[in-house]
């Protein structure tokens, strides 16, 4: 019993390690850019290349690269770090073992931070659709309560929706990342 109490203390408050998921995995969608935020927009054949444009730029904090628009400008560069872009996203999630809040701290020594996915589709089983759930962090409790898979928060509704391991699959056609992070997120 005290064994089993350790481990889900660990699993719990530091992750301990036991999951493949990293902060590349967060998901942060219906997100609106400020006008004047975006440097230029260019052709990119991958997120990695996308990134090297950004570290062109001094004034580029983030890039966001597109895989759903074929031979045009797919990569924006902006004038935003992840904190700024966050704050104009209504959608945000991540899978219950990730530290969300650890993910977008840039003082944070987690695997990958600054990094997201967007423009994500989920399927599998639903466990709970919570309404009026007050902020992305209570979700983010809701699902260690409940052992979700994933939860998203919907900051517009306040709903907050949790996915079960059940067939659970996310398929995402945005990838973001700051200037000078790891390619390999």
């Amino acid at each position: 019993m005290e064994i089993l109490a350790i481990v889900l203390g660990c699993i719990a408050f530091l992750g301990c390690g036991v999951h493949s998921q990293s902060c590349a995995n967060i998901t942060m969608d219906s997100c609106t850019i400020p006008e004047g935020k975006i440097i230029t927009s260019v052709t990119s054949p991958t997120p990695d290349n996308c990134q090297q444009f950004c570290q062109i730029y001094k004034s580029c904090h983030t890039w966001v690269f597109r895989t759903i628009i074929d031979n045009t400008e797919n990569c924006d560069l902006l004038a935003m770090n992840i904190e700024e872009l966050l704050g104009q996203c209504q959608e945000v999630g991540s899978y219950r073992t990730v530290s969300f809040e650890d993910c977008i701290d840039p003082t944070s020594v987690s695997h990958c931070e600054g990094f997201s996915q967007g423009g994500c589709s989920f399927t599998g089983e639903i466990l709970e659709t919570l309404p009026g759930v007050v902020d992305r962090q209570t979700c983010a409790l809701s699902a260690e309560l409940r052992n979700a898979e994933y939860w998203m928060y919907n900051v517009e509704t306040d709903d907050c929706v949790l996915y079960g391991i059940n067939n659970f699959d996310r398929t995402c056609n945005t990838a973001r990342g700051p200037n000078n992070g790891q390619g390999n997120c």
